[in-house]
């Protein structure tokens, strides 16, 4: 319950001064530390020449880190906006589409409504998986379980970083992918009023692994996510 106080609340990621403006807006005080860095990488040769080989593959996205690799590995970027393309989440898409690509996106943002909507591709499809080193199986186990061709390239590596920070004196978590979730646990612990909140469903699930005090925000972006908090402790 509201004491009165602005509530103190933590992102395990770097927000933008719109995002902190927001913030202030609900009533919430807010401290970034990243939990998380990210390394692009710059795609082999062998794996350029498969992509520019393979005419007729679909992509797939589930970050625009992954996007952004492609950006930089592909001098010819603008010969390949044809390729069917499928992006998890809003920011990935946007991102797809600022270079002019069409992109289909499920109805969830997450690997499993994605692979619900592959389901319904052709069974002769084969499809380029950029990834990162940190994903899940979901998408490459259901194309080995149906024997559909694919490819998986790892285009970004994800390394964990946990700062130095007093995180009992928070009033409220906030994590934005599975990653930053094993990162902060790996070495803090929280009390079990503190409410941990998640940008989708996958972080969410990932959560449940250290807290049973869980909150998702209702869409994948920080502003939703400081709505929530805003709902659950200044009440």
């Amino acid at each position: 319950m509201n004491s009165g106080k602005l509530q103190k609340i933590l992102f395990t990621r770097q927000l933008s001064d719109k995002h902190y403006d927001f913030g202030k807006k609900l009533g919430l005080s807010i401290e970034d530390y990243p939990f998380i860095e990210i390394e692009i990488k710059h795609l082999h040769d062998e794996e350029i020449r498969a992509i520019e080989q393979d005419r007729n593959a679909s992509w797939i996205f589930t970050s625009k880190n992954a996007v952004q690799s492609l950006v930089d590995s592909l001098a010819n970027l603008s010969d390949f906006t044809d390729r069917k393309c499928f992006a998890v989440g809003e920011k990935t898409a946007e991102t797809l589409r600022n270079y002019n690509f069409e992109v289909i996106v499920p109805d969830s943002h997450n690997a499993l409504s994605l692979v619900d909507r592959l389901a319904n591709e052709s069974a002769n499809t084969s499809y380029f998986y950029f990834s990162g080193n940190m994903r899940r199986k979901t998408i490459s186990n259901f194309f080995l379980e149906n024997d559909i061709h694919y490819r998986e390239v790892e285009c970004y590596k994800t390394n964990l970083i946990q700062p130095d920070l007093d995180h009992l004196d928070f009033d409220a978590v906030c994590f934005c992918s599975p990653s930053a979730v094993l990162s902060f646990f790996s070495k803090y612990q929280l009390k079990e009023e503190i409410p941990c909140i998640a940008i989708g469903n996958t972080t969410a699930v990932k959560l449940l692994d250290y807290s049973e005090n869980v909150a998702m925000s209702e869409k994948t972006n920080i502003y939703s996510m400081l709505e929530i908090c805003n709902e659950y402790l200044n009440i």
